[in-house]
């Protein structure tokens, strides 16, 4: 891009087309505001430079978070293993009264539990369900963060000059009341890369 530079005083400045038209459309609507305070024409596109870093500065910012590291942190904590006895319980008296199709019903909906865990876990699936379980703490991490939208990393196609991402992964994980097991298995898993649907179908046979 060319650089145009403008000599004021012992200074000596360098300026963007863009910053000098940023000073004509100035002087065209405003010009008794230049003269009457004696600003220069150096000082004038300083201006107009301060202007333009304030608007690279001012990028809407949004927060992202490695969804297996929540997904990780939700599996191996209280909440979670409240879920799981509550499905233990209702099997057991399915199974006390001999109720042989809730069994198996409920033994379907564990197995389709488990394979989504392991999306969840170890590669990109949504974790809308387990982010649903804290849906009212999350405005208070937008907030901390300084963002005004949160959502995972792995669902981000396209990403503009002016959006600044912020990885909040860690203040949504400490949403939930995890082991120190599983907090460190949530912070390991952002080390590596998720695994494929179909890396993570071989593993799963």
């Amino acid at each position: 891009m060319p650089i145009v530079f403008i000599n004021a005083g012992a200074k000596k400045y360098q300026f963007t087309p863009k910053q000098i038209l940023c000073y004509d459309l100035a002087m065209k609507t405003n010009p008794t505001r230049f003269i009457l305070s004696k600003i220069t024409l150096a000082a004038a596109l300083m201006l107009c430079l301060n202007l333009s870093a304030s608007a690279q500065t001012n990028r809407l910012r949004i927060g992202i978070y490695d969804s297996r590291a929540v997904a990780v942190a939700y599996m191996n904590s209280t909440e979670f293993a409240a879920k799981l006895k509550a499905v233990r319980a209702e099997y057991d008296a399915a199974k006390q009264v001999g109720d042989t199709n809730k069994l198996k019903q409920i033994e379907a909906r564990m197995k389709a539990s488990q394979a989504r865990a392991h999306e969840e876990g170890f590669s990109t699936g949504s974790v809308a369900e387990i982010m649903a379980t804290v849906k009212d703490a999350v405005p208070g991490v937008a907030k901390s963060a300084g963002v005004e939208l949160i959502a995972s990393k792995w669902e981000v196609n396209y990403q503009s000059a002016n959006i600044e991402t912020v990885d909040v992964t860690g203040q949504l994980t400490a949403l939930f009341h995890t082991s120190d097991r599983g907090r460190k298995w949530a912070q390991e898993i952002q080390a590596r890369p998720p695994l494929s649907r179909e890396a993570l179908d071989e593993h799963q046979d």
